[in-house]
């Protein structure tokens, strides 16, 4: 490399690989609590072309960032990305101009990272890497179980014609030829095979059994960018058939929850990695083959029973809207699930062989679906739906988090509506109207989805059960099973529905629980109960068992109710607040999983509630299960503040630590803050606040007003918390800093005592071990089995090594991967009695299992396996 090329790297930061066996002795030594023992540096970079003070390295647990603060460097930020949050990568080869290589992770809460290399820098091995330590093994999807050819005449292997490079549309390729390319080239794993691929002009565009692959060739042609994404990161599709004349393609649309950074411009999504659309050609490609593909990937390749309930609503005749105010608005009717069931499985190839069409709607000319698997819509687009091209979008049901019916009102609004809140980001900016108009308020686009129903066609308390059914969590935190089709008795009309809007909207009815069981009974499942009972003004609002249930009136008569579910599994954080002099009113906050309006808040009357029992309910269903042992391995007994100055700064908001184990002691009764098994690891006070870390979440204690009366109580579960950074102290009053990124429920920050060296360490031992050894899997981050390397001739112990030794500076030594144990469950097939032995194997290793029935689980149900 020349003199103006180590220049370029100087003035750019870009990144030189560096040997990574001295590097690591190098931070042993000089941050020996930074790596946990048995932690091995894999690749170390340091920036400015090898000559700067900042560095990188990935080890076999994390991705890990040195960055030096300020102008002397003393202050020294550590920033860990486990891989298990990395949900996306991509690596970029040198260009002409641009001539340096990149890297960019995205990592859940964190958003996108990105690291700038030399020229020099072989990205092989990094590719090779990341493959193993990200995809292999976990999130990869079912192996293809069908054969996803095009349909006959399909024009496979054609080269992109002038327009359709001019309309970006993609041909399909044969998947063989193009695994053998990417296999010569490195990109893809020993293991991994290439079932769909396409292409245009120079791009591609491919799937694998493990992941999405998009190749990007930029500038004159050496630039090329590879993004691979996990299948765990995506959350529904939509296909489009192609249209008449002038609309001659067809389009696929992926919609995926990658973190990125999020953009307020006018005219933009708010996250640019949400959506992914691929235009194809529609003579060269079958996109009822593509929509088979993902349906199998996405959904799995379950065998499903026939529906109990479509036989029962066998003949439900259609009789049309039968309101011009209803066909105007495209409210939806019932219609025959059977019928549909045939049409979409047989006329229109739509849905899987062992899917079963449950409820079926019909609007002005569009329709939905509600299968064993998924929620179908279905658009038909044109000129009163006479036009060829139709939009087909599908959503498994774990990509729904909250739902909502809402009554029919008076006067004008005399729909009913389902409402339901997705699992991705698909929120948009629009564009003011004029220059001189304010920006208008982003708009949800199909992060949230409201679907209007003809109110005298429709029962919508049997929609609410329906939804219930299928999107509340039983059995260990799991889904109904697929193979589970929804009894009739389940979604039945509602009689009773009259008698509960009525109630609902009573201003003195009682808040007794039991009371309110009753009354609710239509609503609720059958294992379901009313723990507490709430009246606020016109609105109730109840928590069961199973989920916060929020009754909000409407309108001026009050005639128009919202009935609003959020399952308890799918709650990131919640807050209580007391009472203050003046705020005479305490609180409930609660963050669920989503990316809009993803907050419930409601005030409770002073002395009508007791927010700490409410907190251990929460506390029970969201973290009860979780690991309460200890994660520090030598804690020293709390050491006292000393001197006088000290303790000014700590008055002054400079954290500073308090005794964890007297804590412990009082936050079990005064408060009764703590479950049996949690006790507090880290303890820090900053002014009136404190700042706890327990063996289950994370506790933000925040006084508020003059008086400090009022206090908030917020909880972040440690098992959703996946990327943070630790801070060193630096120069003047500086101290030491934390910072955990939270995943749509915003962040924690928290700073420690100047003179205070043990307490960030002690933070950092505890996450470490927590989010790197012992993480707990989402119930997103489905694991599916993939086939073992080992039996298709791969490397078990797969070596990173630089085909070029410009790129290299150290040798790259062998690491094996550390799986950690994983639960999962497992259906009892029938004919099988408790005691009774099944083999199955691992759905993350592959590894043949044999285990006993436990007592009183019946075939059909399921039991969770911990290996």
């Amino acid at each position: 490399m020349g003199v103006l090329g180590k220049a370029v790297d100087f003035v750019g930061c870009n990144s030189k690989l560096v040997d990574a066996r001295e590097f690591e002795s190098d931070i042993r030594s000089s941050d020996p609590r930074l790596l946990q023992a048995d932690e091995k540096v894999i690749f170390a970079f340091r920036d400015r072309g090898g000559k700067g003070r900042d560095s990188s390295m990935f080890t076999n647990k994390r991705y890990l960032i040195k960055d030096k603060r300020g102008v002397t460097g003393k202050r020294i930020r550590y920033t860990s990305i486990p891989y298990t949050s990395i949900r996306a990568f991509s690596l970029e080869t040198p260009g002409d101009i641009d001539d340096d290589a990149e890297l960019k992770l995205y990592p859940r809460g964190k958003n996108r990272v990105k690291l700038d290399l030399v020229k020099s820098t072989d990205i092989v091995p990094l590719q090779n890497f990341l493959s193993d330590v990200v995809i292999r093994g976990k999130g990869a999807g079912h192996v293809a179980a069908d054969d996803y050819g095009p349909a006959p005449g399909t024009n496979v292997g054609s080269k992109t014609s002038f327009l359709d490079l001019l309309g970006s549309n993609y041909s399909q390729q044969d998947g063989a030829r193009v695994e053998q390319e990417l296999r010569a080239s490195r990109i893809i794993m020993d293991c991994e095979k290439v079932e769909l691929a396409f292409k245009c002009g120079r791009d591609s565009f491919i799937m694998t059994s493990h992941r999405v692959l998009k190749i990007d060739v930029q500038g004159l042609g050496r630039k090329v960018e590879y993004l691979s994404i996990l299948w765990a990161a995506l959350r529904g599709f939509s296909i489009e058939t192609a249209g008449n004349i002038i609309d001659r393609d067809s389009e696929l649309t992926l919609f995926f929850n990658l973190p990125d950074s999020e953009s307020a411009a006018e005219g933009s999504p708010r996250n640019s990695k949400t959506r992914m659309g691929i235009d194809f050609r529609s003579t060269n490609v079958d996109i009822f083959a593509v929509n088979r593909f993902i349906s199998d990937k996405l959904l799995g390749p379950d065998t499903v029973a026939a529906s109990q309930y479509g036989g029962a609503m066998a003949g439900q005749q259609d009789t049309g809207s039968g309101s011009l105010l209803a066909w105007l608005g495209d409210d939806n009717r019932l219609v025959d699930a059977n019928e549909a069931n045939q049409k979409f499985h047989y006329e229109i190839p739509l849905l899987q062989g062992c899917e079963t069409v449950e409820l079926a709607f019909k609007g002005r000319r569009d329709m939905l679906l509600f299968t064993s698997k998924r929620i179908v819509v279905v658009d038909i687009q044109g000129f009163l739906g006479m036009g060829k091209k139709v939009e087909y979008l599908s959503v498994p049901w774990r990509t729904c988090t909250a739902f909502a019916v809402r009554s029919a009102g008076s006067w004008i609004d005399k729909d009913s509506e389902m409402c339901l809140w997705m699992d991705y980001d698909d929120v948009f900016n629009p564009r003011r109207s004029s220059e001189d108009d304010p920006p208008p308020p982003p708009i949800p686009r199909k992060s949230y989805i409201e679907i209007d129903f003809q109110k005298d066609k429709v029962d919508i308390f049997m929609v609410h059960n329906y939804l219930s059914e299928r999107l509340m969590r039983a059995d260990g935190h799991n889904l109904r099973p697929f193979s589970s089709p929804v009894p009739s008795s389940v979604i039945a009309p509602v009689h009773e529905g009259t008698n509960i809007l009525d109630w609902v909207g009573d201003n003195n009815a009682a808040t007794d629980p039991h009371e309110a069981d009753a009354r609710m009974r239509p609503l609720l499942q059958d294992d379901e109960h009313v723990a507490f009972a709430f009246k606020c003004g016109r609105d109730s609002f109840y928590i069961t068992n199973k989920r916060l249930f929020v009754l909000d009136v409407q309108g001026i008569t009050g005639k128009r109710k919202e009935f609003m579910s959020v399952p308890m599994d799918l709650i990131r954080a919640w807050s209580v607040e007391s009472a203050g002099n003046f705020d005479r009113d305490m609180e409930l906050r609660v963050w669920f999983k989503g990316f809009w309006d993803n907050k419930v808040k409601k005030d409770l009357k002073k002395g009508r509630a007791d927010i700490f029992a409410i907190q251990s309910f929460i506390a029970h269903f969201v973290i009860g299960n979780a690991d309460g042992r200890a994660a520090l391995a030598n804690h020293q007994a709390h050491t006292p503040l000393t001197g006088a100055m000290t303790k000014l700064m700590g008055f002054l908001d400079d954290g500073h630590t308090k005794d964890p184990v007297e804590l412990t002691q009082r936050l079990r009764s005064d408060p009764p803050l703590l479950q049996e098994d949690e006790s507090v690891e880290v303890a820090v006070k900053s002014g009136r606040d404190k700042f706890l870390v327990t063996t289950k979440r994370v506790i933000v204690i925040d006084r508020k007003g003059i008086t400090g009366k009022s206090t908030e109580f917020k909880s972040f579960p440690l098992m959703y918390l996946k990327v943070f950074r630790v801070e060193t102290e630096g120069h003047m009053l500086n101290g030491s800093e934390m910072k955990i990124y939270g995943n749509g429920f915003g962040n924690i920050d928290q700073g420690f005592s100047k003179k205070d060296k043990q307490t960030m360490w002690n933070m950092h031992e505890i996450l470490s071990d927590r989010l790197l050894n012992n993480s707990i899997k989402e119930l997103d981050d489905e694991v599916t089995f993939v086939v073992d390397s080992s039996s298709l001739g791969g490397n078990s112990s797969p070596s990173y090594t630089s085909q070029t030794a410009a790129g290299g500076g150290g040798h790259i030594v062998q690491a094996q991967v550390i799986q950690p144990q994983t639960t999962f469950p497992v259906q009892v097939p029938p004919g099988v009695v408790a005691g009774q032995q099944l083999q199955f194997a691992h759905p993350t290793t592959g590894q043949m299992l044999l285990v006993a029935v436990p007592p009183g689980v019946q075939p059909g149900q399921t039991f969770n396996v911990t290996a």
